[in-house]
């Protein structure tokens, strides 16, 4: 499923944070619960141009801090005015932060959820119903012994990028270590998504089972809006194979691990990018979490027509939306398509980036490759369907290295459910399969 960091969130629900306050006269305010009241008060008593004090001045926080006043004024139209600023949370979501606060309206109680950058400026906001949990939760830890370490690394003299290092404590001897690799889009190291956080499942499931895991933030989460380097150079390159690549080096460096026994898992367009990966940098195999096994443009048009189908009334505004996209995919098809090309794609990314995925052929570059590949998909995946599973076993018949596994109740994210899968469910609490973080340690552990 693609999401570029200018992208409209057509395919998928990303549910994000807001706050209001708890103060303790003793202790020191969070920072940003402060944010979070001043911001909501100013709401509350309809303060005139107060997005200026909270919103930076780039071009893309014009257009955030303009949704945010239709948000609001859509709220208003709905649900009445605030009543009261109640309670409020704060959740880290990699180099970044966000805070989620319960105010009440005329109507009842509602859950504003605030992102924040770096530089503690508001990126967006998002009103959801109220419910009891409001940030992530993991399951319960039955093995405690491991150890999280914040890092750094370099992707190039340009580009740092913050992580997270669990490390399982008092190995005696060298310990296998996986990457975790994100697919599309500008994603913290967790992979946050509403309240779920689908890599952090999979870190703490593997690192219980004696596998040291590295997550990091995804370049185009670190620097969303303020790129070191111009959307012209983008494509999967630059996106997330120099990174990944980066982030497996930089496991190499560190104590304890058996270098020998290193492998990249990546989800999405990052499994859809692993081969590339391989071909730069010695690991011990890929694990491939709902690999496509064709290009990003062949695919979206099927999201597209997949999520119509769910519409139960017609819906004018989502059906332009879904025929611009198509009209911008079809633009990226057309074989007069250049570097120097002046038309409007699909998400914002320039000629570059839909040529590289036009000229890309995962399949052929996974068969030459001899080391060992495990392929994971949910039957309930309408992102990466049956059709690319089938593909890749088609292409990977007879090749003693590939392994594929299909499990029917889960989805693009190894949620487990029933029926249809619908773009909501991603928002809905729920965590990563236990049968997939078996397979994947399984995998890993093996010889």
């Amino acid at each position: 499923m693609i999401k570029l960091r200018y992208s409209l969130q057509i395919l998928a629900l990303l549910l994000i944070s807001g706050s209001a306050v708890a103060q303790d006269d003793t202790k020191e305010v969070n920072p940003y619960k402060k944010l979070s009241k001043s911001f909501f008060g100013a709401v509350k008593r309809d303060i005139p141009n107060r997005n200026e004090k909270f919103f930076d001045t780039s071009f893309y926080a014009k257009i955030s801090s303009a949704q945010t006043d239709r948000t609001l004024d859509n709220f208003r139209r709905v649900h009445g005015v605030i009543v009261a600023i109640e309670k409020t949370e704060v959740d880290t979501q990699g180099c970044k932060m966000a805070t989620v606060t319960s105010i009440k309206s005329g109507h009842g109680k509602f859950l504003w959820y605030l992102y924040f950058d770096q530089a503690q400026y508001i990126q967006k906001l998002v009103i959801d119903t109220f419910s009891d949990q409001w940030f992530y939760k993991p399951k319960p830890i039955s093995n405690i012994n491991f150890t999280r370490k914040e890092v750094l690394f370099e992707s190039n003299p340009f580009i740092k990028l913050p992580g997270s290092l669990y490390v399982p404590n008092n190995l005696k001897k060298p310990w296998p270590a996986v990457v975790l690799v994100h697919g599309s889009g500008p994603h913290d190291r967790n992979m946050s998504i509403g309240r779920n956080k689908i890599f952090l499942d999979m870190a703490l499931e593997l690192v219980q089972k004696g596998i040291t895991v590295l997550i990091y933030d995804k370049r185009t989460y670190v620097y969303q809006y303020h790129d070191p380097f111009p959307m012209d150079s983008m494509d999967f390159q630059s996106e997330t194979i120099d990174d990944a690549v980066a982030a497996v080096n930089f496991l190499k460096q560190q104590p304890g691990i058996d270098t020998s026994r290193i492998y990249i898992a990546g989800h999405s367009q990052g499994a859809l990018c692993a081969p590339l990966m391989a071909k730069k940098c010695k690991v011990k195999g890929l694990l491939l979490l709902a690999a496509p096994g064709r290009s990003l443009l062949d695919m979206i048009p099927e999201q597209l027509d997949y999520i119509a189908s769910l519409q139960t009334k017609k819906d004018a505004t989502a059906e332009a939306q879904t025929n611009a996209l198509k009209w911008q995919v079809g633009n990226a098809l057309k074989p007069d398509l250049t570097l120097q090309s002046r038309t409007i794609l699909p998400f914002g990314a320039r000629p570059k980036y839909w040529l590289f995925d036009r000229n890309y052929k995962v399949l052929d570059v996974a068969k030459t490759l001899t080391l060992p590949i495990l392929l994971i998909q949910g039957g309930r995946d309408y992102n990466v369907t049956k059709k690319d599973y089938d593909l890749w076993g088609d292409a990977m018949k007879g090749k003693p290295n590939f392994k594929a596994v299909y499990f029917d109740e889960l989805d693009h994210m190894f949620f487990i459910g029933e029926g249809k899968a619908r773009p909501e469910d991603v928002t809905k609490v729920n965590h990563v399969s236990q049968k997939v973080t078996d397979k994947m340690a399984d995998f890993i552990n093996s010889k």
